[in-house]
């Protein structure tokens, strides 16, 4: 069996994960278009990136913890965490791709 079909395999018995790893593929994927179309200057998406990192890092911790492991709000702390990630990641290749809006 290949890599890649053992991936989708392994992807199908969990649907959850399948939704968040193709809504992280969209957010990394819709913050640098954002930036390529001028939409904010570069100190904002750094400084967007560098709260959604924070802010992620202190989800993850607490959606760890032992009394949170497992439960409802684990699991969403978790997402959480993994999509602000993402726009953490978005947001720093957002930086490459930025272009000024032309002046009016």
């Amino acid at each position: 069996m290949s890599a890649t079909l053992s991936m989708v395999v392994f992807a199908s018995a969990s649907p959850l994960l399948l939704v968040l790893v193709l809504a992280c593929a969209g957010v990394v994927i819709a913050v640098p278009y954002a930036a390529s179309q001028g939409r904010l200057h570069i100190p904002g998406y750094a400084g967007l990136a560098l709260a959604s990192f924070i802010v992620a890092f202190i989800l993850g911790r607490i959606s760890g913890h032992n009394g949170v492991r497992g439960t409802h709000a684990g699991m969403f702390l978790a997402i959480a965490c993994f999509l602000l990630a993402a726009v953490a990641v978005g947001s720093v290749l957002a930086i490459f791709f930025h272009r000024e809006r032309p002046q009016e």
